[in-house]
């Protein structure tokens, strides 16, 4: 995930044109970034799951791919040095850092186990790996250089225990696949539990800590695979039943009412990439305020006061739908 970077979709919207619910049409192709003669109404759009209108067409904001790229791929000492090592790239590299994933030794074993194409090239395993990225639109900047000086810096650190830089945009693609392929690996394994978390980015490391607690207090020897976008705080919290068993012995709701309570607590919230659809809005009102809530209804009934737009996604329904 480039988000941190370049924005989650929304802010990639400059325009929209949208029907609603009446049939009648919102023309908001404007193409530009600065617009504040109003309310930005392509917001209210953007991860509304069709519940207020229906988009129709769109003016999107581009950014130009880059002149050079410079990966590598870390052996972490944990989740915190992960974090820390971050946190250390993002004042280091500033505008130039384009990717920072972790994912776990759990999946990569997994990933590996099942994709027999898939190469690890580094000698060293461990419990956390980093897959950093940097980019320029210019061919003159020294990434390799950056890139090289921070990982110095993080081993003398005790942070980074082990490290290599792709010398090839094959090797690079290699680093991504292992990054890219934890769901695969998992999948194949058997069921699985999945969950979309955010917390800020500096509480990675402590919800994956108190998450585990918290899982195996339900499961004991509930497998964890913990991965994503280290960058923007986004972890793909995925779970295996316990070795040797097929299955969460019906336990699926009791991990994802737990991870959501203990995201909302950090500030963070269970649903940052996916959405709610129907499954989950009652998950959603247990983790809201009363205020948001009853925002979100109103808004839902100002744009589509019939109920017709997607009935029952997002926001939970507290009226009779007319059946005009």
């Amino acid at each position: 995930s480039h988000a941190f970077r370049y924005g989650m979709m929304q802010d990639l919207v400059l325009g929209l044109e949208v029907v609603m619910a009446d049939g009648t049409v919102w023309d908001g192709m404007r193409s530009v970034q600065k617009d504040n003669a109003g309310y930005q109404l392509r917001k209210l759009f953007c991860g509304a799951e069709g519940t207020l209108g229906i988009v129709t067409r769109a003016i999107l904001r581009l950014h130009p791919t880059p002149k050079q790229q410079a990966s590598a791929l870390l052996v972490m000492s944990d989740f915190a040095a992960a974090v820390s090592f971050g946190t250390y790239l993002r004042a280091e590299a500033g505008e130039f850092l384009a990717g920072l994933e972790f994912f776990s030794d759990v999946g990569l074993t997994l990933a590996l186990k099942h994709l027999p194409d898939l190469a690890y090239q580094l000698e060293t395993r461990g419990d956390v790996y980093l897959l950093v990225e940097l980019a320029s639109g210019s061919s003159r900047v020294p990434l390799d250089e950056i890139l090289n000086s921070a990982l110095e810096w993080g081993m003398e650190q005790g942070l980074v225990v082990d490290g290599t830089l792709a010398n090839s945009g094959a090797q690079r693609a290699q680093f991504w696949r292992l990054r890219e392929e934890q769901p695969e690996g998992q999948r194949l394994e058997g069921e699985q539990l999945k969950h979309d978390i955010s917390v800020p980015p500096g509480a990675i490391a402590r919800f994956i800590e108190a998450g585990a607690k918290l899982c195996h207090d339900i499961l004991p020897g509930v497998r964890i695979n913990p991965f994503g976008h280290l960058g923007d705080g986004n972890i793909h919290y995925n779970l295996s039943p316990p070795e040797g068993t097929a299955d969460f012995y019906g336990k699926a709701g009791a991990f994802a009412e737990a991870l959501a309570t203990l995201a909302t607590e950090m500030g963070g919230s269970f649903a940052a990439e996916h959405g709610l659809g129907r499954a989950k809005i009652a998950m959603a009102d247990r983790n809201r305020g009363t205020v948001e809530r009853e925002l979100m209804a109103q808004l839902k009934c100002a744009f589509d006061p019939l109920g017709t737009m997607n009935p029952g996604v997002l926001v939970r329904e507290t009226r009779s739908v007319d059946p005009r």
